[in-house]
């Protein structure tokens, strides 16, 4: 059988997406595939992952397609998407609302959460896959996720690597050995540019898949959203953080003097959208 070469590249936004999308870019591996770059934006990523972005483009020569889901709060009207630029690309929470506004207009009610964990889909997943299809045909194309040596075997096996037919997992398969977080370091240090930000802001700014003190530490670094998550649990009568604690409950926490309860130092976060 013809192996498939075509692939869509999930760029999150993070450094081992981005180390995925050099080697693809670069291997010698990959030269005769049709490839595209995708970025799935949420509105809520921070100023410092659309500038690293930008950098992938600027210094690597890689072009990323920008695209948004687009929502409708009419009954049988599945999730589509729209390609943007950065010039009008949101950073103001849109596409988040209206994928909240899209899930809620049937029996389901209330924001993502842990028990819920429906906002990478609607934005992220649906609206790549659709993407994909209208350029490579329905289902005719793999794509590439940045799941490194530290995702295993929570995220993933090599089992399952083995049998999976619609994904690849480059930084697990394609080098001497599975790309380590210290690998990563390691090779963005001969970059030049890098992500100016700590990986415990993550992408999105208040995601849920956050824990306790690293939704703190965001709120003491300075945060656009705040007063927009408040709308959202006044909208919709629930949170969507850990613990059914509100946005009030962690600026107040975010206030108190830091204590040994909240070792920022010790990050157990596992906050990233990917594509499945």
């Amino acid at each position: 059988m013809t192996e498939n070469k075509n692939v869509l590249v999930a760029i999150s936004g993070g450094r081992s997406s981005a180390l995925m999308s050099y080697h693809i870019h670069n291997s010698p591996k990959f030269k005769d595939w049709n490839k595209i770059f995708v970025f799935a934006n949420t509105g809520m990523e921070r100023p410092e992952t659309i500038q690293f972005l930008k950098n992938i483009e600027k210094y690597w020569g890689i072009e990323i397609i920008k695209i948004e889901g687009v929502y409708s709060n009419e009954m049988n009207v599945g999730v589509n998407f729209k390609i943007v630029d950065w010039e009008n690309l949101d950073m103001n929470a849109k596409p988040f609302e209206g994928a909240v506004m899209h899930m809620n207009k049937g029996s389901f009610d209330g924001l993502p959460n842990s028990a819920a964990p429906y906002c990478s889909e609607r934005m992220k997943t649906i609206p790549s896959k659709k993407l994909g299809d209208s350029i490579f045909g329905l289902n005719n194309y793999k794509t590439a996720i940045g799941f490194r040596f530290e995702d295993m075997p929570k995220r993933i096996s090599f089992a399952e690597i083995k049998v999976d037919q619609k994904r690849i997992f480059p930084l697990l398969t394609d080098f001497e050995t599975p790309v380590t977080q210290q690998f990563l370091n390691d090779w963005w240090s001969k970059q030049p540019f890098k992500l100016e930000i700590h990986n415990k802001f993550g992408n999105c700014e208040l995601c849920w898949k956050k824990s306790e003190k690293n939704l703190i530490e965001v709120i003491r670094h300075g945060t656009r959203f705040v007063d927009w998550v408040d709308t959202m649990e006044q909208k919709y009568q629930n949170t969507m953080f850990r613990n059914q604690l509100s946005i009030h409950d962690l600026v107040k926490m975010a206030s108190l003097p830091t204590t040994a309860e909240f070792n920022f130092d010790d990050n157990d976060d596992n906050c990233v959208c990917s594509f499945t």
